[in-house]
C-alpha cells in the first residue's frame, strides 16, 4: 500500500489544476466571464434569415390594402381587425429597431477590427429582399424575355403544374358565406 503525503495546496498547485481544466481562465489578459466562445458565424443561414425576415416585413408594409381586403373577406370579427394591424405595426417597428441594431453592430465591428459575426449576412439578405421587392415588374419581364425557349417552357410548365394559384392566396381563409 502506498503512503501519500498530505500537504496544503498552494496557489501554484491551484493554478496548475485550473490550467488543466480550463486553460482560458488562467490567462491574465482574459477575464473569467469572457471565456465563453463567440457564437459560430453562419453567413449563409444569416443571409437566408435576413432575406426572409425583410421580405415578410416589406410585403406587410407594402400590402396594407390587400391585407385589409383579405380580413374583410374572412370570418374574423371586425373588432379584431385593429388588433391585427396593431400587431403588424409592432412587428414593423421592432424589425426596424433590430435592423438598426444589426447595422450598428456591423459598423462598429468594422471599426474595432472585431469579427462581424452574423450581422453582415443578415444585412445583406435584407438588402437583397429590398431589391427584390422594389424591383419593377418590367425588369422581371425583360429577364424572362432573355431566356431561351427551353428555359421559358420549363418555367411555364412548372408554373402550370403548381397545385396552388399564388394569385388567389388570402390572408384569412374565407370558407363559406360570400
Amino acid at each position: 500500500m502506498k503512503k501519500h503525503a498530505f500537504r496544503k495546496m498552494t496557489q501554484d498547485d491551484f493554478q496548475a489544476r485550473i490550467k488543466r481544466v480550463d486553460p482560458c481562465y488562467v490567462q491574465a489578459s482574459r477575464r473569467p466571464d469572457s471565456t465563453t466562445p463567440p457564437a459560430p458565424s453562419r453567413p449563409f443561414v444569416s443571409l437566408l434569415l435576413g432575406f426572409g425576415w425583410a421580405f415578410v416585413c416589406l410585403s406587410v408594409a407594402r400590402n396594407r390594402d390587400s391585407i385589409e381586403t383579405s380580413l374583410l373577406r374572412g370570418k374574423l370579427d371586425t373588432q379584431y381587425h385593429d388588433y391585427i394591424f396593431y400587431g403588424l405595426a409592432a412587428l414593423l417597428a421592432i424589425s426596424a429597431v433590430m435592423l438598426a441594431m444589426h447595422l450598428l453592430r456591423y459598423l462598429f465591428a468594422c471599426t474595432r477590427g472585431a469579427t462581424k459575426g452574423n450581422s453582415g449576412g443578415l444585412l445583406f439578405g435584407a438588402m437583397l429582399a429590398a431589391g427584390f421587392v422594389y424591383t419593377p415588374d418590367s425588369v422581371f419581364e425583360a429577364a424572362f424575355g432573355l431566356l431561351d425557349t427551353n428555359s421559358r417552357s420549363l418555367i411555364v410548365a412548372a408554373a402550370d403544374k403548381m397545385p396552388v394559384d399564388l394569385g388567389n392566396i388570402a390572408f384569412v381563409s374565407s370558407t363559406g358565406g360570400y
